[in-house]
């Protein structure tokens, strides 16, 4: 991953810790300190939030460009299985977290269902009621901001902060039975 995503992701852990948002971050594991011939464990996802009564597994993505693709090197189909997955338990909103650096630093959740929803629409090019052009090999910042939940953020000196706890109630208020 990308320096830039790095600091993403501790942008968002560092945002947590400051609103008392419990964070796990699931570590990967390094490749070269695996033996040959070593199956190496794929994480689920990138971090675990508790917030309220809820659990928030989220996979993080950065990018500088106006969408995120669909490759396998970029969003893993295990990634998608295991936040569909687990949605099924009661307390748990799963889903994306994308960020477009370029040019506001632009973050939206999306929900695991409204993304597979998007994905399945897009890539067999059916009908939809987007208002936004879809891209049949990505999903574009137009349509997070349609399907999703924008992060709002300010930049400290350096870093991004994120109100998480903001996003988190919105959340909790339209998922939660």
């Amino acid at each position: 991953m990308a320096k830039e995503g790095k600091e993403f992701e501790s942008s968002i852990e560092q945002s947590s810790k400051e609103q008392g948002i419990f964070y796990f971050r699931v570590r990967d594991v390094n490749p070269m300190a695996i033996k040959a011939n070593f199956k190496l464990p794929q994480n689920k996802y990138d971090c675990l939030l508790y917030y309220k009564d809820h659990l928030f597994p989220i996979e993080m993505k950065s990018t500088k460009s106006k969408s995120i693709s669909f490759s396998e090197s970029i969003i893993k189909q295990h990634q998608i299985d295991n936040l569909l997955d687990a949605v099924n338990y009661d307390g748990v909103i799963a889903g994306f977290l994308f960020n477009f650096r370029e040019p506001d630093n632009k973050t939206y959740f999306v929900h695991i269902e409204q993304f597979i929803k998007y994905k399945h629409i897009a890539e067999n090019q059916l009908e939809h009621t987007y208002k936004s052009k879809i891209n049949k090999s990505s999903i574009p910042i137009a349509i997070c901001k349609e399907i999703g939940f924008e992060v709002t953020n300010v930049k400290k000196v350096r870093k991004y902060r994120y109100y998480l706890n903001k996003l988190f109630d919105e959340l909790i208020e339209k998922y939660s039975e």
